[in-house]
């Protein structure tokens, strides 16, 4: 397929010609004569196809038949399908067969794999024209066709994702905390999700034994409540956790789908899911942002650490979120030759939501003996600030009269 060819294709449209030239290294061109299935409704999704030549019919099944809900040709402006096999390796929610005698290129699963693998700039571009895509099209199917009967609407719990752009930023303990402060501080149910796949220390860091994890859990159905509270381990204050998988290699077998089946199980009996992602931009941290009520951006206030967080706001801009969805936390602040909380708003623009002043001491001390915040008697600058936050997150006021430094910290915030 030439680099032109693929330009036309909406799905590879903002990429350079660099990065084209190695999308058309692994595209591959078959031609198949009328009435021949590509694939059928229900077959494992891994591969995507553009018509050269010819055209093909979407089938949903009607009953025992198949009724023919939408028609692709080679001239239509979107004259691909399949895309999302690239991504989640989904089932095929309906079938597609040649109407004629039909020239495709087309580009297997496995192969794109290891292009994205190697290459995490392609893997963004793409999940932003998905997501795009997906929200535009509000759960249909191709060509617009609806693929599920509208849901009447229940009450769901919050999911609340924890990124950082830049590793060693206290991203995982930040989200311990944060988890360990909603269930015992607010008295919500609190799920933690440790999706650093592959090498995800969570349960290693708060002293819990993971003997099952997210790994095995993907083995089977990740749509059974009964089924995935098995592999949950409940901390001491409350809150429970779904570990990373053991092994590095491990995390290949966890895709987005199974990210988006378990967090849509889990907010029916959590008030709160906290998602501990990765530091990269890929699939599965773009679809649980796109998924997830609030991000929380970590940063250092270092200028490695800035740099990064301008970088990444400017690829989460693209995603067009709403802006109160971003809650951007400056971790450390007034640490040695840290940069200036006012100088760190000008570079990104935009208001830091929540501060965590500089106590690495005592955060050693707790990450050493495997404890949260949460779980210690005395006051302190760290406990107030996570206080802080889970009083924003939770809408419950949890200061106590006694401690008039959290309340000076509420207040300084929101400069009231």
């Amino acid at each position: 397929m030439s680099i032109e060819a693929l330009k036309l294709v909406p799905l590879f449209s903002s990429l350079d010609e660099n990065d084209l030239k190695k999308i058309a290294a692994v595209v591959k061109e078959k031609t198949c004569p009328a009435n021949t299935y590509l694939f059928r409704e229900g077959d494992r999704g891994d591969t995507f196809y553009v018509i050269k030549k010819g055209g093909v019919e979407v089938l949903k099944k009607d009953g025992d038949k198949e009724k023919c809900v939408a028609a692709i040709s080679a001239t239509d402006k979107n004259n691909f399908f399949g895309e999302l096999a690239l991504v989640e390796g989904a089932p095929r929610n309906a079938s597609v067969k040649t109407a004629t005698e039909t020239s495709l290129f087309y580009i297997d699963k496995t192969d794109f794999d290891m292009l994205l693998r190697l290459n995490s700039f392609i893997a963004l571009s793409i999940m932003q024209v998905l997501t795009k895509r997906i929200r535009e099209e509000g759960g249909k199917g191709p060509q617009g066709v609806q693929t599920e009967a509208p849901k009447t609407p229940e009450k769901l719990g919050k999911f609340l994702v924890v990124f950082s752009p830049k590793g060693g930023s206290g991203k995982s303990v930040f989200a311990a905390n944060m988890a360990s402060g909603l269930s015992k501080m607010a008295g919500a149910k609190v799920l933690l999700i440790d999706q650093d796949l592959q090498f995800g220390d969570q349960a290693f860091m708060l002293g819990l034994p993971a003997k099952k994890t997210i790994a095995e859990l993907v083995e089977g159905p990740t749509n059974n409540f009964d089924v995935i509270k098995e592999f949950l381990i409940e901390h001491k204050t409350g809150f429970f956790l779904l570990p990373a998988p053991k092994r590095p290699e491990q995390s290949e077998t966890i895709n987005s789908t199974h990210l988006r089946s378990i967090i849509e199980t889990v907010r029916k009996h959590f008030d709160y899911i906290i998602l501990d992602t990765h530091s990269l931009f890929q699939d599965l941290t773009i679809h649980a942002m796109d998924m997830a009520d609030l991000v929380f951006l970590l940063f250092y206030p270092v200028m490695t650490n800035i740099k990064s967080m301008v970088l990444c706001l400017q690829v989460i801009g693209n995603l067009k979120y709403a802006p109160e969805k971003l809650k951007i936390v400056l971790n450390r602040e007034g640490a040695n030759l840290s940069t200036p909380k006012q100088a760190i708003q000008e570079a990104l623009k935009r208001p830091i939501d929540f501060i965590i002043r500089d106590d690495f001491p005592h955060i050693i001390q707790l990450v050493e003996n495997k404890l949260t915040v949460f779980e210690q008697t005395d006051d302190s600058s760290l406990k107030e600030d996570f206080t802080v936050i889970v009083e924003s997150v939770s809408g419950k006021p949890l200061s106590s009269k006694k401690s008039t430094g959290i309340f000076k910290s509420i207040k300084s915030l929101f400069g009231s």
